[in-house]
Protein backbone atom coordinates (compact mmCIF):
# COMPACT_ATOMS: atom_id res chain seq x y z
CA UNK A 1 0.00 0.00 0.00
CA UNK A 2 2.76 2.71 0.68
CA UNK A 3 4.76 1.80 -1.73
CA UNK A 4 1.52 1.92 -4.44
CA UNK A 5 1.05 5.32 -2.84
CA UNK A 6 4.95 6.44 -2.78
CA UNK A 7 5.00 6.02 -7.14
CA UNK A 8 1.84 7.66 -7.44
CA UNK A 9 3.36 10.26 -5.52
CA UNK A 10 6.34 10.54 -7.46
CA UNK A 11 4.16 9.91 -10.68
CA UNK A 12 2.39 12.79 -10.29
CA UNK A 13 5.02 15.25 -9.22
CA UNK A 14 7.38 14.38 -12.17
CA UNK A 15 4.07 14.67 -14.51
CA UNK A 16 3.12 18.06 -13.52
CA UNK A 17 6.98 19.77 -13.32
CA UNK A 18 6.31 21.74 -16.62
CA UNK A 19 4.09 24.04 -14.17
CA UNK A 20 6.70 24.72 -11.27
CA UNK A 21 8.00 27.49 -9.93
CA UNK A 22 10.94 28.26 -8.24
CA UNK A 23 10.88 28.53 -4.28
CA UNK A 24 11.35 31.05 -2.24
CA UNK A 25 14.30 32.15 -1.26
CA UNK A 26 13.87 33.01 2.35
CA UNK A 27 10.76 33.41 4.56
CA UNK A 28 8.30 31.46 7.17
CA UNK A 29 6.16 29.06 6.25
CA UNK A 30 3.71 26.59 7.96
CA UNK A 31 3.32 22.69 7.06
CA UNK A 32 1.59 19.32 7.77
CA UNK A 33 2.12 16.19 7.01
CA UNK A 34 0.75 12.74 7.19
CA UNK A 35 1.92 9.05 6.88
CA UNK A 36 2.65 5.84 8.91
CA UNK A 37 5.25 5.36 11.87
CA UNK A 38 6.90 2.07 12.90
CA UNK A 39 8.51 1.49 16.24
CA UNK A 40 10.76 -0.62 17.21
CA UNK A 41 12.73 -1.66 20.06
CA UNK A 42 16.40 -2.95 20.43
CA UNK A 43 16.80 -6.99 20.81
CA UNK A 44 16.65 -7.17 24.28
CA UNK A 45 13.42 -9.15 23.87
CA UNK A 46 10.64 -6.60 24.39
CA UNK A 47 8.62 -6.61 21.14
CA UNK A 48 5.64 -4.06 20.32
CA UNK A 49 2.69 -5.82 19.25
CA UNK A 50 1.46 -3.35 17.27
CA UNK A 51 4.29 -1.40 15.49
CA UNK A 52 2.75 0.82 12.98
CA UNK A 53 0.39 3.13 13.49
CA UNK A 54 -1.20 6.44 11.52
CA UNK A 55 1.25 10.13 11.91
CA UNK A 56 0.56 13.62 11.90
CA UNK A 57 2.84 16.37 12.12
CA UNK A 58 2.52 20.12 12.23
CA UNK A 59 5.82 22.35 11.91
CA UNK A 60 6.07 25.79 11.51
CA UNK A 61 9.76 27.15 9.66
CA UNK A 62 11.61 29.54 8.94
CA UNK A 63 14.01 29.12 5.17
CA UNK A 64 16.95 31.87 6.01
CA UNK A 65 18.80 31.37 2.92
CA UNK A 66 17.75 29.34 -0.03
CA UNK A 67 19.73 26.42 1.61
CA UNK A 68 18.79 26.77 4.92
CA UNK A 69 15.57 26.32 7.26
CA UNK A 70 14.97 26.04 11.17
CA UNK A 71 12.19 24.25 11.74
CA UNK A 72 9.56 23.63 15.23
CA UNK A 73 7.82 20.25 15.53
CA UNK A 74 4.85 18.53 16.79
CA UNK A 75 3.92 14.93 15.63
CA UNK A 76 1.62 12.42 16.94
CA UNK A 77 2.94 9.24 16.37
CA UNK A 78 -0.14 7.26 17.05
CA UNK A 79 -0.60 3.92 19.60
CA UNK A 80 1.23 0.95 20.47
CA UNK A 81 1.64 -2.07 22.73
CA UNK A 82 3.69 -3.79 24.29
CA UNK A 83 2.24 -7.35 26.12
CA UNK A 84 -1.37 -5.68 27.91
CA UNK A 85 0.17 -1.96 27.69
CA UNK A 86 -0.89 0.41 25.16
CA UNK A 87 0.94 3.63 25.06
CA UNK A 88 0.82 6.92 22.93
CA UNK A 89 3.78 8.45 21.07
CA UNK A 90 3.97 11.97 20.51
CA UNK A 91 6.95 14.38 20.13
CA UNK A 92 8.10 18.44 20.51
CA UNK A 93 11.33 19.15 17.96
CA UNK A 94 13.43 21.40 16.54
CA UNK A 95 15.06 20.76 13.41
CA UNK A 96 17.84 22.27 11.20
CA UNK A 97 17.22 21.60 7.61
CA UNK A 98 19.71 21.51 4.47
CA UNK A 99 18.19 22.42 1.39
CA UNK A 100 19.49 21.27 -2.30
CA UNK A 101 17.56 22.54 -4.50
CA UNK A 102 17.25 21.92 -8.59
CA UNK A 103 17.52 24.87 -10.51
CA UNK A 104 14.52 26.53 -11.10
CA UNK A 105 12.70 23.33 -11.53
CA UNK A 106 10.81 23.89 -8.42
CA UNK A 107 12.36 20.63 -7.33
CA UNK A 108 14.63 20.63 -4.08
CA UNK A 109 15.80 17.72 -1.86
CA UNK A 110 16.51 18.25 1.55
CA UNK A 111 17.85 16.23 4.99
CA UNK A 112 17.43 17.59 8.70
CA UNK A 113 18.60 16.85 11.83
CA UNK A 114 17.70 17.96 15.23
CA UNK A 115 16.56 17.18 19.15
CA UNK A 116 13.06 16.10 20.23
CA UNK A 117 11.48 14.89 23.17
CA UNK A 118 9.58 12.23 23.09
CA UNK A 119 6.38 11.84 25.27
CA UNK A 120 5.05 7.92 25.75
CA UNK A 121 1.24 8.47 27.47
CA UNK A 122 -0.10 5.48 29.03
CA UNK A 123 -3.05 4.82 31.73
CA UNK A 124 0.08 4.35 34.08
CA UNK A 125 0.94 8.02 33.30
CA UNK A 126 3.61 9.40 30.83
CA UNK A 127 7.30 9.52 30.34
CA UNK A 128 9.46 12.07 28.43
CA UNK A 129 12.85 11.52 26.74
CA UNK A 130 14.99 13.25 24.80
CA UNK A 131 16.14 12.04 20.95
CA UNK A 132 18.02 12.47 18.20
CA UNK A 133 16.10 12.63 15.06
CA UNK A 134 17.53 12.86 11.04
CA UNK A 135 15.65 13.00 7.94
CA UNK A 136 15.60 13.12 4.05
CA UNK A 137 13.04 13.93 1.54
CA UNK A 138 12.26 15.89 -1.53
CA UNK A 139 10.17 18.67 -1.86
CA UNK A 140 8.41 20.04 -5.45
CA UNK A 141 7.09 23.49 -5.32
CA UNK A 142 3.53 24.18 -7.24
CA UNK A 143 4.27 27.52 -7.44
CA UNK A 144 5.96 29.96 -4.46
CA UNK A 145 3.57 29.43 -1.89
CA UNK A 146 2.32 25.73 -1.66
CA UNK A 147 5.28 22.58 -1.96
CA UNK A 148 4.23 19.34 -1.59
CA UNK A 149 6.64 16.55 -0.70
CA UNK A 150 8.13 13.60 0.70
CA UNK A 151 9.88 12.65 3.96
CA UNK A 152 11.50 9.83 5.98
CA UNK A 153 12.44 10.71 9.55
CA UNK A 154 14.20 8.19 12.18
CA UNK A 155 13.67 9.28 15.81
CA UNK A 156 16.30 7.47 18.36
CA UNK A 157 15.75 7.48 22.31
CA UNK A 158 16.94 5.41 25.48
CA UNK A 159 14.42 4.67 28.14
CA UNK A 160 14.98 1.47 29.66
CA UNK A 161 15.59 0.26 26.24
CA UNK A 162 16.39 1.43 22.88
CA UNK A 163 13.49 2.53 20.84
CA UNK A 164 13.20 3.89 17.24
CA UNK A 165 10.43 5.33 15.39
CA UNK A 166 10.48 5.69 11.65
CA UNK A 167 8.01 8.20 9.52
CA UNK A 168 7.20 8.15 6.05
CA UNK A 169 5.37 10.74 5.72
CA UNK A 170 3.60 13.55 2.59
CA UNK A 171 3.77 16.63 3.54
CA UNK A 172 2.05 20.04 2.28
CA UNK A 173 4.02 23.45 2.98
CA UNK A 174 2.33 27.18 2.65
Amino acid sequence: MIRKALVAFLLLMASATASAEAPKANGAYLGVSGGVTTADTDDSGVLFESDQDVTVQVYLGYKFIKHFAMEARFADFGSYSVGSSYFDLSSLSIHAIGIIPFGESGWELFGQIGAAKIRQSSAGGSDKDSATTLGLGVRWHINPKIAVGIQVDAYVWQDDRSVAAETLSFQVNF
